[in-house]
């Protein structure tokens, strides 16, 4: 509350802070109020609010006190939040959550050594692959960083730890012509056609799962042959939520060859009532695909068996093989750089290299 007095000394107004509400200190839990006499305007008590009030927000944390991890993700979290989309932080949130606070949660953050962090690198090395390591790496080097800056640690140690060097056995997780082609023949034979429908569409566009959900019939266009990606389909407290696409190079239009659009046209032709805003598939849950995949496998055991982006591996595995450029493969998939398109898909590019090597050499044969 900013009031004015009178300066009893020299009979000037002046203005006073009394008791104003800055905000709760976020380790004692208790209010924070200031009261300050004195400003010659009322503007200068206005800004003096605003500067008090952002010190208390931006330096939260007291010199030589043990905070734990804990403490300092609770703080970050509050400013990290608003700062990205929804969807990027319910992701970001649910990996640090499930992995990095069990393991860091109740270390003072003043005694988090490189062999700790070392051990943590270590423990995540037995369970998971190199790219998803450094991702965790990554999340919780987020807090620590905020650590770092906030003045409560001077080194975040986790920077300087290795990902131990292990054989990792890779496993194709795309199908060849002749297996998807035997594929979508199983499902289009022994199950429901929108089944067929939406494997058919995800191996033939590339699409990623939660864009093929979000699709509605006004994204296709049948007179121009084109399917428009513009929103993603994401989960959020349980619930399916269309959203933004996932960077802003996903929005994309793709071209959709003659046969896929006749399957899409009998699909629609198959739902006698549809509106163009509602989403084609209508599926409530973004496990459908993996739980379907588990019954179709299951029951046709010798199947190769991938999971629900190994059709998306599939279309760009197909695309390099049948000639189309990299930068084309990266245009058609969405990715925001080509070095993306060309580091996921390494086995396919080496082998257009021994192409090319070949092709030159049978034309310099004299």
């Amino acid at each position: 509350m900013i009031n004015q007095y009178v300066n009893k000394k020299d009979t000037k107004k002046y203005y006073e802070i009394k008791n104003h509400y800055i905000g709760k200190d976020i380790f004692t839990g208790k209010e924070k109020r200031i009261s300050k006499k004195g400003f010659r305007t009322k503007r200068e008590a206005e800004q003096y609010i605003i500067n008090a009030k952002s010190e208390f927000l931006n330096g939260g944390f007291k010199p030589n006190q043990d905070y734990t991890f804990q403490d300092v993700y609770d703080v970050w979290v509050k400013e990290y939040e608003p700062q990205v989309k929804q969807t990027t932080f319910n992701m970001m949130n649910v990996h640090i959550k499930n992995i990095v606070l069990p393991y860091f949660g109740n270390f003072k953050v003043n005694q988090i050594n490189l062999p700790i962090c070392q051990k943590f690198i270590n423990e995540l090395s037995k369970k998971y692959k190199k790219g998803t390591i450094r991702e965790y790496k990554t999340k919780a080097s987020m807090i620590l960083d905020y650590a770092v800056k906030m003045d409560v640690i001077k080194v975040n140690y986790l920077k300087y730890t290795k990902v131990p060097n292990k054989q990792e056995i890779k496993k194709d997780n795309f199908y060849t012509k002749p297996e998807l082609i035997e594929f979508l023949q199983i499902v289009k034979n022994n199950y429901d056609f929108k089944d067929f429908v939406m494997f058919r569409l995800l191996a033939f566009t590339g699409l990623r799962r939660g864009e093929l959900i979000a699709l509605t019939w006004k994204d296709i266009n049948f007179k121009n042959k084109t399917l428009t990606v513009n929103k993603n389909a994401v989960k959020i407290n349980k619930k399916i939520v269309i959203s933004d696409t996932k960077t802003q190079t996903s929005n994309r239009i793709i071209y959709i060859d003659d046969e896929t659009l006749d399957i899409l046209k009998e699909y629609r032709s198959q739902n006698k009532v549809f509106e163009v805003e509602k989403n084609i598939f209508n599926l409530k849950n973004l496990e459908y695909f993996t739980w379907k995949l588990k019954c179709i496998f299951n029951n046709f055991p010798k199947l190769k068996k991938i999971n629900i982006h190994g059709f998306r591996h599939t279309h760009a595995t197909l695309l390099f093989e049948s000639g189309v450029t990299a930068k084309d493969v990266q245009i058609r998939l969405g990715h925001a750089n080509i070095t993306t398109t060309l580091n996921t898909y390494t086995h396919i590019t080496e082998d257009k290299k021994k192409d090319v090597t070949k092709q030159l050499s049978k034309f310099m044969t004299m």
